[in-house]
């Protein structure tokens, strides 16, 4: 936390150095996020009337005080590694790789003890690594683990070297038992490394019950110093991953608040929030409302934090959401630094703060903080090369080589198409499931199904379309990579049928909502603008859903069990009076593949891009496949 003064003498030096760039000509712009645009070592000038301070400290050390400071630490931080183990190219150079961030969170650790003295630090220095979740994500690295009896990316995690990590949701997307077998592979063996999460309840879970790595918070020793850490998940977790009977909490600020207390009647005056809240503005909402925080680390979002002409990805520049660091107001009115970094090990946090002997920040040194981009300079670590790198290229080639199908259609994988309109992906995808959900109820003696409905927040391939060509096994990994089985589902209530479409745009047509249904062939649905179904009718010709009335009866359908579940906020089938769900062993993955290799050539005619009319919007023009067009 920034004291009051330190506040204030930011606020009018921001103000001198505004009158000067107003005389000198240089006019301030929005970029869009309500941060400040500024030239290259101005102040920003906080408004008072908001909760939030946003903006990045100067890159010229203008943020200081007269206090004399006692202990400078460097935070290198990450989140969203999301199993991106290998490099990708951007305009002929290559980025990211888990070797060469392993040697790029290397030298910045060395590079923390020897970064230049500045008035106001101190020259007792330490350095803490810390991650705020989402470390790996269902694909062909995870398949490549599969296969191997080797857990990558927590391997990956060992080579970092990370003081504690935070829980993102990804990590529960295959069930708590894959999570905790995770927790277990990440422990080195010298120390136990911490996975904190304040609002989960491991107790309840009998997988995760006995774990003693899974805190809710953690002390960090380093040079003499402690540093706690407080870790928080998004409260729903349940709603877009599979954690079991994993408790969450979701008095999120409370749950936090009660740790930061703990911490300090132990002494501890350093404290650091890693949180997974799947979007940075939750994190600065969150802090308005506690106490005692120093910096935040926020995941799940990507923002990028930066400032124009900073090193970066290419392309990265046309999305800066504001400066490194946020900055936000908490509940005692003191300035708290909140940080991100975009995924997939392309980037390095490192964020310098300087604390006095009595635990407040009062220097957040601009010059040395910042994201750092993982390229080409950095040399990748021949260990990681070794032992993660070459497996897991040699896994994904061998399964990109084998091809079960080909198209002759580019199938849209946009997530402004999946989840928000018909895509003919998502048909394929919803044929699929229906087909091999149909062939496991005859063998397992159930109703056959009506309809599969396919959320469009299933269907993944790193939001990238399908060209044409050749479909590989890879390519099914890559769609559906979770690992849900297909489910089927009896004598489910016509209105429970509307629920599960009208879940998907409940919050807007037009919005990329994870729950967005795909449906299989022949049934119909027509939207209203406001969200509601004003028809909806099965491919047998049941009619659900006649002039906005939803009729009598019941119908069998078929979802992945993750959606009969209640995920994406759909209705949980198995707590609907009536309704029997019964789980198939047929993958998702399988699934898919299966029918490829059965339909051999996806044609135009079959799936053609423009849609087939599954799903329409009762437009003011009529009906369309674009929501108001």
């Amino acid at each position: 936390m920034l004291r009051p003064s330190i506040r204030l003498l930011l606020a009018i030096v921001a103000s001198v150095s505004l009158l000067l760039a107003g005389s000198a000509g240089v006019a301030s712009a929005d970029r869009g996020h309500g941060k400040g645009k500024q030239a290259h070592g101005q102040h920003v000038k906080h408004d008072k009337s908001k909760a939030h301070k946003k903006g990045k400290k100067s890159r010229k050390h203008g943020k200081r005080h007269s206090g004399r400071g006692d202990f400078t630490l460097t935070i290198l931080h990450n989140n969203d590694g999301e199993s991106s183990l290998l490099p990708g190219e951007v305009d002929g150079a290559e980025y990211g790789g888990i070797a060469r961030f392993v040697t790029k969170v290397g030298a910045e650790r060395r590079e923390a003890g020897k970064r230049s003295y500045d008035r106001g630090e101190s020259r007792r220095r330490g350095v803490v690594t810390l991650n705020s979740g989402d470390n790996f994500l269902a694909g062909l690295t995870r398949e490549a683990s599969n296969e191997a009896g080797v857990d990558y990316d927590a391997r990956a995690v060992q080579l970092v070297g990370y003081d504690a990590l935070g829980i993102g949701n990804h990590e529960f997307d295959f069930g708590p038992g894959v999570f905790a077998d995770f927790a277990e592979a990440v422990q080195s063996g010298r120390k136990t490394l911490p996975l904190v999460s304040a609002n989960l309840d491991f107790s309840t879970e009998p997988s995760t019950a006995d774990l003693d790595q899974l805190v809710p918070s953690t002390i960090v020793k380093e040079r003499g110093e402690r540093i706690g850490v407080v870790g928080l998940t998004t409260d729903e977790l349940d709603q877009v991953s599979s954690p079991g009977d994993i408790g969450i909490g979701d008095d999120l600020a409370g749950i936090a608040q009660a740790q930061v207390d703990r911490l300090e009647r132990k002494g501890v005056d350093k404290i650091v929030l890693v949180s997974h809240l799947q979007g940075l503005q939750s994190e600065l909402d969150l802090v308005g409302s506690l106490s005692g925080v120093d910096v935040v680390i926020g995941g799940g979002g990507d923002e990028i934090l930066a400032e124009p002409g900073d090193d970066l990805v290419p392309g990265d520049e046309e999305n800066i959401f504001g400066d490194y660091p946020q900055l936000a107001e908490d509940a005692d009115g003191d300035t708290v630094p909140v940080v991100t970094t975009p995924g997939n090990y392309r980037y390095v946090g490192v964020l310098q703060v300087t604390f006095d002997r009595k635990g407040e920040v009062i220097d957040i040194d601009g010059d040395d903080s910042g994201i750092e981009v993982v390229d080409e300079s950095s040399r990748p670590d021949r260990e990681a090369v070794r032992t993660i790198e070459e497996p897991v290229a040699e896994a994904r080639a061998e399964l990109e080589a084998e091809v079960v199908a080909s198209t002759e259609v580019v199938l849209d994988n946009a997530r402004a198409v999946k989840r928000v309109r018909e895509a003919n992906l998502g048909n394929l995808i919803a044929d699929a499931h229906l087909a091999g959900a149909s062939e496991q109820a005859s063998e397992l003696g159930l109703s056959t199904p009506q309809v599969f409905f396919m959320n469009g927040g299933g269907i993944r391939g790193e939001d990238l379309d399908v060209p044409v060509g050749d479909i590989s096994v890879a390519d099914t990994f890559s769609l559906q990579p979770f690992g849900n089985f297909l489910s089927v589902a009896e004598d489910v209530p016509f209105q429970t049928i509307r629920d599960i479409v009208e879940n998907g745009v409940d919050d807007g047509v037009g919005t990329e909502d994870g729950g967005f249904i795909q449906v299989s062939d022949g049934t119909e649905v027509l939207i209203n603008l406001d969200g509601t179904v004003e028809s909806l009718v099965l491919a047998d010709g049941t009619v659900v859903v006649d002039g906005g009335a939803t009729q009598s009866g019941t119908a069998t359908i078929a979802q992945l069990n993750f959606s009969a579940g209640g995920g994406d906020g759909q209705p949980d089938l198995s707590e609907v009076p009536g309704v029997t769900v019964t789980q198939t062993p047929l993958g998702d993955q399988v699934s898919l593949r299966n029918f490829l290799e059965a339909t051999g050539t996806v044609t135009a005619a079959e799936y053609p891009r423009a849609g087939e009319g599954r799903i329409l919007f009762n437009n003011p023009g009529g009906p369309g496949q674009d929501p108001a067009n």
